[in-house]
């Protein structure tokens, strides 16, 4: 096994390296996004914790203040910023404002994801192309068989080796597309709650 990789590995120089780097950031990119926007399971605390104080007609800025205390997450404090500046009368533009850049916030390393992807087929089309001129130059000349032999396995290789990266980057991509997509509607709805609650509350 260790061997069939060294010998795909060696026949996608000088292309491998490039690749190799590209596999590598596409992974970290990946779990930095993941590590990074976390399991959702605070913001579920918080509608819980504002759903149950709505129904029971209590105010929720205890619980709330009690979460926000346990978190030092971008969302926590958003919500302390509701609760201690609720007063301000243009309160509901203050936080739509905020919650933009929280939900751009969410976007951590899809950038990155995105760079990769078009990049790794690129750089697999290019080592087709490099192969491809290896093939011509050693075409017709006596021995030419191993020069056509590697220009092939150059530009077979590189190509896989691109859309091997790029297809498991495009797929988490578009589910951390979704998943941002719903989980900005999750924001937007409980902070459309939260300013409704503060504001019944006087």
């Amino acid at each position: 096994m260790i061997d069939t990789i060294t010998r795909f590995f060696d026949a996608c120089q000088p292309f491998g390296y490039p690749l190799l780097a590209c596999s590598l950031i596409l992974i970290t990119a990946i779990f930095y996004h993941i590590l990074y926007v976390g399991s959702g399971r605070l913001l579920r605390d918080f509608q819980k914790a504002l759903t149950s104080s709505l129904e029971q007609e209590n105010s929720p800025e205890p619980l709330l203040m009690e979460l926000c205390r346990r978190s030092s997450s971008p969302l926590a404090e958003e919500v302390l910023y509701v609760l201690s500046n609720r007063q301000e009368p243009n309160l509901e533009e203050q936080v739509e404002a905020r919650l933009r850049l929280l939900v751009d916030a969410q976007r951590a390393g899809m950038a990155t994801i995105s760079v990769i992807t078009n990049i790794a087929p690129m750089l697999g089309i290019l080592g087709t192309a490099w192969g491809l001129v290896e093939i011509f130059g050693v075409f017709g000349s006596e021995g030419a068989e191993p020069g056509i032999a590697m220009g092939i396995s150059t530009a077979l290789y590189t190509t896989i080796f691109g859309l091997a990266i790029a297809v498991p980057g495009i797929i988490a991509l578009t589910c951390f597309e979704r998943a941002l997509e719903r989980r900005a509607a999750r924001i937007n709805c409980f902070f459309t709650e939260l300013l409704a609650a503060t504001k019944n509350s006087h």
